[in-house]
């Protein structure tokens, strides 16, 4: 008699790696959601950084006023502090009729985040600085739990420099903190 060797996996094997497999999940997939948050709070703050670089490398190309608005609406030019997107426009009134150099526009990937400004637009003169030595604070947070939040800050000084930076860091030499 010839014996025959048994192929594949039996039905307890089987179910022993299904069982692993799931509380490994378990494990990992709340990890990831709290990545892609943070993440996506990180994109829309590095989006708005941009946006004020633009708006003051813009303002000295040209040597005339442009502004940087938060807006809360895809289209126009409807300045607001809490807006998720933003443009860079010509001028310092933001309306439907502004010259519009570059939108962003937040799209999906502003889930969760929340977005708070000191001032809804901000205007760069032709060497650079804010007019009337304005400055702009721009918080980003997230709707995760406290400890799992990620926070973030743009700080617009009078001479148009931008700086990011995490408001929950508070070592001090650390050049994360604000």
């Amino acid at each position: 008699m010839t014996s025959r060797a048994q192929r594949g996996f039996g039905l307890i094997e089987g179910l022993v790696t299904i069982s692993v497999l799931a509380i490994l999940a378990a494990v990992a997939i709340p990890s990831f959601q709290q990545m892609i948050v943070n993440g996506r709070t990180r994109t829309i703050a590095e989006s708005f950084r941009a946006g004020a670089d633009l708006a003051r490398t813009e303002a000295m190309r040209r040597n005339m006023p442009v502004s940087f608005a938060a807006v809360s609406s895809d289209t126009g030019c409807s300045a607001s502090t809490t807006g998720k997107s933003w443009v860079v426009f010509l001028g310092s009134t933001c309306d439907d009729n502004a010259t519009v150099v570059q939108r962003f526009v937040a799209g999906g990937s502003e889930a969760g985040v929340t977005v708070s400004a000191t001032r809804s637009t901000l205007t760069f003169n032709g060497i650079g600085m804010t007019t009337g030595g304005n400055t702009a604070t721009v918080t980003f947070s997230n709707n995760l739990p406290e400890s799992q939040r990620r926070r973030l800050q743009l700080n617009v000084s009078a001479g148009g420099q931008t700086r990011l930076c995490d408001p929950g860091v508070t070592t001090s030499g650390d050049p994360r903190a604000c």
